[in-house]
């Protein structure tokens, strides 16, 4: 079965997407869709390169996830800020798989970088963090609800410049807002049922509320823990999961990195976000990001 999915994948390479994308390298493939590197076509010159998502052939005809696929682009585009991927353009293959044409990162993801590092400096987890509130403040004032915030969907991008800078990336399962629902909504789910990965959502996005930024903001809560103390606060089946964040408080992040050396103003940081009740997290994604940034290890980014 891989080695049909990657045949069917590097089908495409050398193809020419809408006489102005040329495929030239397979990067790898998700649950939706294979992603390629392409190259811009000028006056038959090439030019910049691009990244290109196509959705999987054996998806064409799943309702539910070709409208995942077109949600994400949905709420990207909605979004104007340089910490959320950029989506320059998107359309339909000749069999009618639908594509979107993003900018091409260098990097590795945070899932990746922990699994590595398994654990970040604070300074440095504090900094990815707060860049994250930020993308997540744009898509809130933007209308769009993130609901599955975690290591995997936060890239690190190695610039030309030596820096390390924050993309949040796949908002394919995004409220977003004014959607009216109903078929071929980008909603796709009810308002009681529930999307997201277990390990960082709060319980009531579990118990299938509607969305909320706040969610997104105990979903950050659990990848700063994460970044400092090498796991998430609860790990296992997902509904013991469900349950502990509905009514456990996580460990010290001592007990499970004992190497830690976080600030006392971060660990409330983290607190905060990681509140059971909503009305007593950060208000807003801002709000979390300047409290980051206040904090010693935040000061010292200044």
């Amino acid at each position: 079965m891989q080695r049909e999915s990657s045949a069917t994948a590097d089908a495409l390479l050398g193809a020419v997407i809408d006489k102005r994308f040329r495929v030239i390298q397979y990067l790898g493939s998700g649950g939706v869709g294979h992603v390629y590197v392409a190259e811009g076509l000028r006056g038959g010159r090439s030019g910049p390169r691009l990244t290109v998502k196509v959705l999987r052939p054996e998806h064409q005809h799943n309702e539910k996830l070709r409208a995942r696929f077109h949600r994400e682009v949905a709420a990207a585009t909605r979004i104007a800020d340089p910490r959320v991927l950029q989506i320059h353009d998107f359309g339909a293959m000749p069999d009618g798989l639908p594509y979107f044409v993003a900018e091409l990162l260098v990097g590795l993801d945070l899932a990746d970088t922990l699994a590595y590092a398994r654990s970040l400096a604070p300074v440095r987890a504090t900094r990815i963090a707060a860049d994250t509130a930020l993308a997540l403040a744009a898509a809130h004032a933007a209308g769009v609800v993130h609901r599955d915030v975690k290591p995997e969907n936060i890239f690190l991008v190695h610039a030309p410049d030596g820096r390390e800078l924050v993309k949040l990336l796949d908002f394919g399962f995004a409220w977003i807002d004014g959607d009216p629902g109903g078929k071929g909504s980008f909603r796709l789910t009810t308002k009681r049922s529930a999307v997201g990965t277990p390990e960082y959502m709060p319980a009531e996005q579990a118990a299938g509320e509607v969305a909320r930024p706040t969610n997104d903001i105990y979903a950050l809560g659990v990848v700063l823990f994460e970044m400092l103390a090498g796991a998430p606060p609860f790990v296992g089946a997902p509904v013991w999961v469900a349950e502990k964040h509905a009514v456990e408080r996580p460990p010290p992040l001592r007990t499970v990195n004992p190497t830690v050396e976080a600030s006392v103003a971060l660990e409330a940081v983290i607190a905060r976000a990681l509140e059971k009740d909503p009305a007593r997290r950060f208000p807003t994604a801002s709000a979390m990001a300047d409290a980051l940034h206040d904090t010693p290890e935040g000061r010292s980014l200044r």
